[in-house]
């Protein structure tokens, strides 16, 4: 076959394989886990560089299925070849074997968006100048529009491989965010950091999508982008806030404090804010952990003043016996019914917030000590009345007028 009659291969592989030639989506069989449609992505994603034939055998096979390695190996390019017979794809090799290293087919043009992807990173990483390199970045960042197959997922190869793109994409992240940033681009930036915030809502991206409506000054979004990152990484992922987040909160706070603004612009905004809670909630004030320190601020300077005593009061979610609970689906469930306890018993004056996926903070105004152990014997109460009569918690209670200023920095421990 002349180099002009060369075959061409559009490959996508992020997302999920699919192979289109002359326009025409083409299937190599039903089951996308087979080995032999395997054997055929691993040499692809090898690119120009192939990959030998031992590290094949041993990426595609257990070391209980090597006994007979050879013949087995043998009979999957077998029915690799006879698969892409029936596909209706012109006749060739595909894969050939050059001194013991598999390489796609010299005849066959391969475009995939994963070695296309990996190919613009390098390029990005040898180029001196900034804006060639930002041109080989955002090329890159177009490409990687989900996970690498993730129909094998659960396959250690595909997990060592997704790991190394996903490292690889966020590079591209990083060095496009500070690109645009330093250029005063919001817009651009905003862009990145949403994509990639939707594909990786675990990294903390929406600290960039923050950042990038700070810049534009758009403030009542920030906030929403922010309180529902902390939501979710309170709720969903059981977690505290990172540092880095909290210091996001800080700069929303500054920034605004320096902002001009129109005062009925700010007025409408707290009473829409106001007519959510009052609409959501009639019990105490459920707010984010960086919102409960600035509570916490709040009312440990007005202490004095007023003379009203304020203590803050830690509830643990433990098994009957006292001890943490390792099931994290069954803390799950017990932390919403906590909370439920916790939103029922408390009064509007309160302020609680969820520290951890097994931890509550409140905040209990006009109190005293002892009326602290009442409080928490009506929470316990409550919360077996939802739970169950073998749901427990511990608590620890401490005055704020014996707490550091900075609680932010180690609250778990000052409590306990």
């Amino acid at each position: 076959m002349g180099r002009g009659n060369r075959i061409k291969l559009k490959i996508d592989l992020f997302g999920g394989l699919s192979i289109t030639y002359e326009g025409k989506n083409i299937s190599i069989g039903k089951n996308k886990t087979s080995k032999y449609i395997q054997l055929l992505e691993i040499v692809w994603l090898s690119g120009e560089d192939g990959i030998s034939r031992d590290k094949l055998i041993s990426t595609l096979y257990d070391r209980e299925e090597q006994s007979n390695i050879n013949n087995s190996f043998n009979n999957l390019i077998y029915q690799m070849h006879k698969q892409l017979q029936k596909s209706g794809l012109p006749d060739a090799d595909y894969i050939v074997c050059r001194n013991g290293i598999f390489y796609t087919d010299e005849n066959v043009e391969i475009d995939s968006d994963a070695v296309s992807f990996i190919s613009n990173i390098r390029e990005a990483r040898e180029t001196e100048d900034q804006a060639n390199a930002t041109i080989f970045y955002k090329n890159a960042f177009e490409l990687y529009k989900a996970e690498l197959l993730p129909e094998l997922s659960t396959q250690e190869w595909v997990i060592i491989k997704s790991v190394q793109l996903q490292k690889m994409y966020s590079e591209c992240v990083v060095a496009l965010g500070s690109y645009y940033e330093n250029r005063k681009d919001y817009d651009s930036m905003l862009k990145i950091y949403r994509k990639a915030s939707d594909l990786y809502p675990d990294d903390e991206w929406q600290i960039g999508v923050i950042n990038a409506l700070i810049g534009v000054d758009n403030y009542k979004e920030a906030y929403r982008v922010y309180n529902e990152t902390v939501r979710y990484y309170t709720d969903e992922l059981g977690i505290t806030p990172s540092n880095d987040l909290i210091e996001c909160y800080d700069k929303m706070s500054r920034q605004i404090t320096n902002t001009p603004n129109k005062i009925l612009q700010i007025r409408d905004d707290i009473l829409e804010r106001r007519e959510s809670l009052d609409r959501d909630d009639s019990g105490a004030y459920d707010c984010s952990y960086p919102s409960f320190i600035d509570a916490y601020h709040i009312l440990s300077r007005n202490m004095e003043r007023s003379g009203q005593s304020v203590y803050m009061m830690l509830l643990t979610i433990v098994d009957y016996e006292g001890k943490k609970i390792a099931n994290q689906n069954k803390l799950e469930s017990k932390n919403k019914l906590l909370q439920e306890a916790i939103s029922i018993t408390l009064r509007q004056g309160d302020t609680y917030c969820k520290y951890s996926s097994s931890q509550f903070l409140l905040l209990l105004v006009g109190t005293s000590k002892e009326s602290c152990k009442t409080v928490y014997r009506r929470i316990l109460n409550k919360y077996k009345m939802i739970a169950g009569p073998r749901a427990e918690i511990d608590y620890s209670v401490v005055s704020l007028a014996d707490l550091p200023a900075k609680i932010h920095d180690n609250a778990k421990d000052n409590v306990g």
